[in-house]
């Protein structure tokens, strides 16, 4: 199936230009050049750059209420040897594809959302879902972030459901079919793929009781290993998870699940949960020794990302570095109606460091950068993981308030608790940074970030190419249409170049 433009889409509810990210207008380009205006670092060449995200939020019959909800497109943006000029002998060429699953099927076929989404209620009738409620019908539009599962890439959202691709040609290659018995209703998006190549993740069983299961799949496998299993009464909103050489690391916000209304009510996803700041929050730590879970209760907050997980010394503490806000006004601050009418995310977020040391049941979190509104957090692929970064980037709101969406490139000195840099295009949002990191390299600042924008008069989503220490732009890369506005990107790099991020 071949999508170009499949429905007309609606005029821009408000005149900011660079708003025409949230736009369901996307195509689906075959190869297309690039203009590449500045010097590529030479290693950059012959890897690609892989966004993912929501592109098709209308249909002629209705639309997704929620920017998360949108059908999900791929992009690739590879760069090459070859160029003429001031490409310093670099080209690039730039194509999407829709990613084919069956939620882009049956609601191009309905001409309306035909499953439930985050934001967006379940037009099944409650009969219906009544007969599904063993095994309810979740989507499978992977619109957040990539992963592997030893060299198959696999995009994937909040549910269990895996759809896997190819990297070079975009070609949607099916949905993961696991060959265990492993009942997961809910799922990090953020599943992480180590060394090896196995790929990791929580799931959630949905009850009486709630179950999480840490598990992982090894290449050329289709089994989930469960290494871990603990329960809880009452789920917090569960988006990704993080970890250390020892240990996963799962967070438990204050949106707390109601199990039977997420099962018949048909509303939204998030729609299911509640805002119960007496009950708190969590962090649990699981061994990956022995698969044991420790628990340290924390303010409420809600939390998307960790910017890095690490082990500290010797004596089994565990520090955890996240990004929080302190109530639930974030996920609907990110409804579409708000965001296409320009209206300021609004929603402070601030980076914050918990300490989680053994024998201890608690711990109060330390805010490490006064005044830093920032979310969607990168760091070097050799530290994330693995080890302590003093240094981390991010998308930066503007600290007035006046700007919709990320306005800046932020980088923060975790250790001086300052803001070590800002890279900014006038009256652009800028989305996520994604740290590529020279191969072999081991500085934390060591490598380019790249980072997709959209300004007032571009013709299309302009790539800047950035030096992560002097946060100055060596490039930009003008691509031929406007990416509509996505999450995680992910770097495929030249082959025998190192470990894709």
């Amino acid at each position: 199936m071949t999508l170009a433009a499949p429905f007309a889409a609606p005029a821009p509810a408000h005149p900011m230009d660079r708003l025409r990210g949230l736009q369901s207008t996307a195509r689906e380009l075959p190869d297309t050049p690039v203009e590449i205006r500045g010097q590529l670092p030479p290693w950059l060449l012959g890897g690609s750059l892989l966004l993912n995200g929501p592109a098709l939020w209308d249909l002629p019959h209705g639309s997704y209420g929620h920017w998360f909800d949108g059908l999900a497109m791929l992009h690739r943006v590879r760069l090459m040897g070859g160029g003429q000029g001031g490409a310093g002998g670099a080209s690039a060429s730039y194509r999407s594809r829709y990613l084919q699953t069956e939620d882009l099927r049956e609601s191009l076929a309905a001409r309306k959302p035909a499953r439930a989404a985050f934001g967006t209620p379940d037009p099944a009738g409650f009969f219906t879902r009544l007969r599904q409620l063993r095994h309810p019908k979740v989507t499978d539009n992977g619109a957040v972030v990539m992963a592997r599962i030893g060299s198959q890439w696999v995009a994937q959202t909040e549910t269990p459901l895996l759809t896997s691709f190819d990297p070079d040609t975009l070609t949607t290659t099916g949905r993961i079919v696991y060959d265990d018995d492993e009942v997961i209703h809910v799922a990090s998006a953020h599943g992480m793929t180590d060394a090896q190549g196995c790929y990791w993740n929580v799931g959630l069983e949905i009850g009486p009781r709630c179950t999480y299961k840490l598990f992982r799949i090894a290449p050329g496998r289709r089994t989930r290993e469960v290494l871990a299993r603990w329960s809880v009464r009452q789920a917090g909103y569960l988006h990704a998870f993080a970890m250390t050489p020892t240990h996963a690391i799962v967070w438990q916000p204050a949106m707390r699940l109601n199990a039977i209304k997420l099962a018949l009510s048909g509303k939204g996803f998030i729609d299911s949960f509640a805002w119960n700041a007496a009950l708190g929050s969590q962090i649990d730590a699981v061994s990956l020794a022995d698969g044991s879970v420790r628990s340290w209760a924390v303010p409420a907050m809600t939390g998307f990302h960790a910017v890095q997980a690490f082990d500290e010394g010797e004596g089994g503490t565990l520090v955890l570095d996240l990004c929080t806000n302190d109530g639930p006004e974030i996920f609907a601050a990110l409804q579409m109606e708000r965001l296409r009418a320009g209206q300021p995310v609004g929603v402070p977020h601030r980076v914050q460091r918990y300490r989680l040391e053994p024998g201890r049941s608690e711990t109060q979190p330390q805010t490490l950068v006064q005044g830093a509104s920032v979310e969607l957090p990168s760091v070097h692929g050799a530290y994330w993981g693995k080890q302590r970064s003093r240094h981390a980037w991010f998308a930066g709101f503007d600290p007035d308030g006046r700007a919709p969406m990320f306005d800046r490139t932020v980088k923060l000195d975790l250790d001086a608790g300052c803001i070590a840099g800002t890279w900014q295009r006038e009256a652009a949002v800028q989305m996520e940074p994604l740290f590529v990191e020279r191969p072999g390299s081991t500085a934390e600042d060591d490598g380019v970030l790249l980072v997709p924008t959209l300004a007032e008069g571009d013709a299309g989503t302009v790539v800047g190419v950035i030096d992560p220490a002097r946060m100055q732009c060596l490039a930009t890369l003008h691509l031929p249409q406007v990416v509509p506005f996505g999450f995680h990107a992910a770097w495929k790099p030249a082959a025998g170049a190192g470990v894709p991020r």
